[in-house]
Formats: C-alpha cells, structure tokens, sequence
C-alpha cells in the first residue's frame, strides 16, 4: 500500500484581475459563490465555487483571488498573482502536511516547511468561522502546485453553498498543456504517487475522482522539456443547455467537444471550462 500524503487534487486557484466582474460571470452561468473573504494581512481577497462531491479531508473548488493590497503580498503570492489571469496553482490536499513535505522535497519540488493558518472568515455581517489548516506555499515544478492539511474540511461543506442552479457537481478534469506531454504525466505521476496512462491527446494521471490530461502544446507555443501549463478543468453534472443559454443571450461563442459545451479562456477569466453531463 502506497504512504503517499497526498489524499486529492482539492481546488484550482485562479487568478482573476477583478473579482467582481468574475463573481457575476459564475453567478450568471449559475454557479453559487461563497462571500468575499479578505486576507487583510496577505493583501488578498478571493471568493469560491464550491462543489458537493467531496471526499475523506478534501474539498472540491475553484477558488477565484485577486489583490486587495499589492504592498502586503508575501513573495510567493507575488509571483503568482500576476499577469495573465488564469489557473496558477493546483492545490493538494494531504492527510499530513509534515509526511506531505518531506516525501514531496525527497522528489525535488523544494517546498518550505508547512506554515499553520488560522483565519477569520466572514460569512455574513455577524457570523464569522475560522478555517483553520496547514500549507505548504506554491512551488514550481512540472506545473505550480502547492497543498494544504485541513483541520475543519467541513467549513467548506455547506450546502447553501454547494448547492448550484446549474446542477453542478464537481470539478472532475484539470486540463494541461506540455512540449513533451507524456515526460509531464510521468513527473505528475511521480508528485501524486499514481499511475499515468497514455492517452490520444497525450497524457493522464488520475487521483480519486479528478484526473489530469496533458495534452501537446499548439505548434509554436513556447513550452520546453516537461514543464506544462495550466489551460483550464472540465465540470461535471452542470446543464449545458442552461449554461449554454446564458452565453448565448450574451452573445459569447461557445464550442462544443464530445458533447460537451466548451467556454473558451478568454471568456472565462483565462480558464478554460467544459461542462459535461
């Protein structure tokens, strides 16, 4: 039996330059947002989309953040939060974040020792929770990832906060894109202790219930040796005729892949989205 930490593939975070206009967005297309909750001290401010389908110490979500306060970034959300919007981190949950660090820097990913969060997150104007969990910060590797142990999972269960009008269940697909996609999934089999597979476009690993697909980078893309970027995820359970109505009373263009409704990156705040059944 595998001693490997790392428990599931638990939230996207996503970068986005105005979080109000992404927060409207995701409500139109009906998902259920979390309220905005500031990190005063990080000069952060993000908002979730939380998903039902969740497992052992993990959650299921796509975080969407933004600056609040450049001054009182720290380094390691400096470097991330920045650019282009977009993916900038997959983050891992572990069962140990102490086992979590040691096997992961015995790969070679260089993570610094797990901090401890305790923080107050402002549900509404006179409730208030404290999520509370250990971290280790972003570190690029194959791709930028990072991980956290959380000590009250259950804080992001809510129902009236899981529960989407579009149906949506989970994210099930972290979408990738590699000069050498098969060299990326061997290395994200390695980080996640899993198996990879060769697949049509490339390459997969798969860890519980989110799998990740490598595929080959566009002629002309600059993307060397195994190094892979984040292109978007694929969302399941979500009504595609629902979703696809909305963006058609915007006037957006949309595709279609394998039955599936495709919103493109440069609609959806640099992620690229799928919804499938």
């Amino acid at each position: 039996m595998s001693d490997n930490p790392v428990e599931a593939i638990d939230h996207l975070l996503t970068f986005v330059h105005d979080l109000d206009a992404a927060a409207r967005f995701f409500d139109a297309l009906g998902f259920t947002l979390t309220p905005e909750s500031r990190i005063d001290g990080m000069g952060i401010v993000n908002r979730l989309i939380l998903f039902p389908e969740t497992s052992g110490g993990s959650a299921n979500f796509i975080e969407l953040m933004s600056v609040s306060d450049p001054e009182k970034l720290p380094p390691a959300m400096a470097r991330l939060l920045t650019g282009e919007e977009g993916i900038k981190s997959m983050v891992l949950s572990f069962a140990d974040a102490a086992r979590a660090h040691a096997r992961l820097n015995a790969l070679g990913c260089g993570f610094a020792p797990p901090v401890h969060v305790r923080r107050e997150w402002k549900v509404s104007a006179s409730e208030s929770v404290w999520p509370e969990f250990d971290v280790l910060l972003p570190v690029d590797d194959v791709v930028t990832f990072n991980g956290c142990r959380y000590h009250n999972v259950e804080l992001y269960r809510r129902p009236a906060w899981t529960d989407h009008r579009n149906g949506a269940r989970a994210f099930d697909r972290v979408d990738c894109a590699a000069g050498d996609p098969l060299a990326a999934a061997r290395r994200l089999a390695d980080i996640l202790d899993r198996p990879h597979e060769t697949t049509t476009e490339g390459g997969r690993v798969t860890l519980g219930r989110v799998a990740l697909q490598v595929s080959a980078e566009a002629p002309g893309t600059r993307q060397p040796g195994s190094a892979a970027r984040f292109i978007g995820y694929r969302v399941a359970g979500a009504s595609r005729d629902q979703v696809g109505a909305v963006l058609a009373r915007q006037g957006a263009a949309t595709a279609t892949a394998g039955g599936a409704l495709v919103v493109p990156g440069g609609l959806a705040f640099g992620q690229r989205i799928e919804f499938a059944a």
